[in-house]
């Protein structure tokens, strides 16, 4: 009988080991970001956190950042709560990332998506837009090989925006080096009402192409398209981040992609590898996690008209070539740089 009391005691020692050893070995992660539905590449994020959770056995946290105040006190509070990884998303995170990843709380990992924490103690992925933008010019330069004026409408003027002009007046200037551009800035991330004015205003110059740099702000240019057309006049652009390519708008001819979900799962499977390395690293065309609808990536409606197997084949070739190195690609200085303005 002592004998059976000691085996029944032993069982239930090592069973009451069992839920505290997976307890151990269950990951904790959050993500601290602004509101979700503010951006598709934020959405991109949360889809992919969601989904791989129970391939690789983690917990998460989505911690959105209602107002600019909360990214302080949300990485704060995160950092204090013993995560195994913090992962922020947008340029703000890169100050707070850097803050508590140095101040050393725990065993904490940090990574930031989309900009650089410029530190040593995080994982920073930014993107190589200028190749993808690019892309951008080279659609707009072989379909409207005649225009005389390329628009751009951009969030805000300043360095961030320089990699996305660059790419896409090179772009453009390999099939119409004469090309002159015209520039605007909706000084928002989400308020269309400025990029439907300037598009009305830029198609009134003789824009039949404009580069849609304006996050949400480009609802404005493809609303703007809508309405033009009911008067014959036409102006064709581009979204940003995810596609949105659809019937119900056929001037929306592809989309710049940045897939925060393809870099998502780079930092889990590094982290889970144990390999999640420090420091900056830009991703690129060959990583997959930027690209353009219909060349790099099918999208849900393409214009054919416009988006010809002809001129799809044209940015192939040039992104195959960016990518073995046949075509080397490297930002300029703003400052030296050579344009025309209308």
């Amino acid at each position: 009988m002592k004998k059976f009391l000691a085996l029944v005691l032993s069982l239930m020692f090592v069973l009451s080991l069992v839920p505290m050893a997976h307890a151990e070995a269950t990951k904790r992660i959050a993500v601290i970001c602004d509101p979700i539905g503010t951006n598709l590449f934020l959405t991109q994020v949360k889809d992919t956190i969601e989904a791989r959770a129970e391939e690789l056995g983690y917990t998460y946290s989505l911690i959105e950042c209602t107002d600019s105040d909360k990214w302080q006190s949300n990485y704060e509070a995160a950092a204090h709560e013993d995560y195994d990884l913090i992962i922020g998303v947008g340029w703000q995170s890169g100050s707070y990332a850097k803050e508590n990843a140095e101040a050393g709380y725990g065993e904490t990992q940090y990574a930031v998506i989309d900009t650089d924490a410029g530190s040593d103690a995080v994982a920073s992925f930014s993107y190589n837009e200028e190749q993808a933008a690019f892309v951008m010019g080279l659609m707009a330069g072989k379909a409207f090989p005649e225009q005389e004026i390329y628009g751009y409408i951009g969030c805000f003027d300043g360095p961030g925006s320089w990699k996305y002009r660059f790419g896409f007046m090179e772009g453009v200037k390999i099939t119409n080096p004469d090309a002159k551009f015209t520039f605007n800035w909706t000084n928002s991330y989400s308020d269309p009402t400025n990029a439907h004015e300037y598009a009305l205003q830029m198609q009134a110059k003789g824009c039949t192409y404009i580069f849609g740099g304006a996050a949400a702000c480009n609802e404005g240019i493809f609303q703007a398209a809508l309405e033009l057309a009911k008067e014959g006049k036409y102006i064709y652009s581009i979204a940003q981040d995810a596609d949105a390519t659809t019937p119900d708008n056929p001037y929306i001819i592809s989309s710049q992609l940045k897939n925060t979900g393809v870099t998502t799962s780079i930092i889990l499977d590094k982290f889970f590898a144990g390999e999640l390395t420090t420091g900056l690293t830009e991703l690129k065309l060959a990583d997959g996690a930027i690209g353009a609808t219909w060349v790099t990536n099918d999208g849900n409606f393409r214009n054919t008209e416009i988006m010809t197997d002809e001129l799809i084949a044209f940015c192939q070739d040039y992104v195959a070539k960016i990518i073995s190195g046949e075509y080397p690609f490297v930002l300029a200085d703003e400052a030296t740089y050579q344009f025309n303005i209308a």
